[in-house]
């Protein structure tokens, strides 16, 4: 089962404040992902996630006064593999292009809050569950990174000015089952 989510911000490397930088990344997400739960299978989903959920096992973490709700979970016995593809408006290749603590930060972006300090002050707290791709991201088991030259941000909001930290990311997500379920039977596809 496949989809893709897409990224268009700065990725920090060293921030300040990691915890709020990581909340814009992760809401970034958020609404993708919630859309995603509207389509068939990925709406079978719902019945595991509180507050309404139907049925065990529940997905839904609490951390920090927000319920989280993780796609890939260890309790529907899904795994995820990524294909990240980053562009960046650096020249690929420049020593000052950090790629591996980008993509950390980018996985971060990507799972629920461990603790409460992982939410960053700026994360709502008004708009319900907050959906991740990942309960934590320990369940990615193949990651691939490719990274080229993005030639233009204009494309994206030409009103704004942007840094070399800006960065265009197209996250391809392979979902697999490691152990097959009655729960997780629509992803086997």
């Amino acid at each position: 089962m496949k989809f893709k989510l897409l990224y268009f911000g700065d990725i920090l490397v060293n921030p300040k404040k990691r915890s709020q930088h990581i909340s814009d990344i992760r809401m970034q997400f958020h609404p993708q992902l919630k859309k995603l739960l509207e389509h068939q299978p990925w709406d079978n989903m719902t019945k595991y996630m509180m507050p309404n959920a139907t049925k065990s096992p529940i997905t839904t973490r609490h951390v920090g006064g927000i319920d989280w709700n993780p796609i890939i979970t260890p309790n529907l016995k899904l795994l995820a593999e990524l294909d990240i593809q980053m562009m960046h408006p650096e020249i690929v290749g420049l020593p000052h292009s950090d790629i591996d603590n980008r993509v950390k930060t980018i996985l971060d972006g990507l799972r629920c809050p461990q603790n409460e300090h992982e939410i960053g002050d700026n994360t709502p707290r008004d708009i319900g569950p907050i959906y991740t791709l990942l309960d934590d991201d320990h369940l990615i088991t193949k990651l691939t990174v490719n990274t080229s030259h993005l030639l233009s941000t204009d494309i994206f909001n030409p009103n704004i000015s942007h840094k070399s930290d800006t960065i265009f990311m197209l996250i391809d997500v392979n979902v697999r089952v490691a152990e097959g379920t009655l729960e997780n039977l629509p992803f086997m596809v």
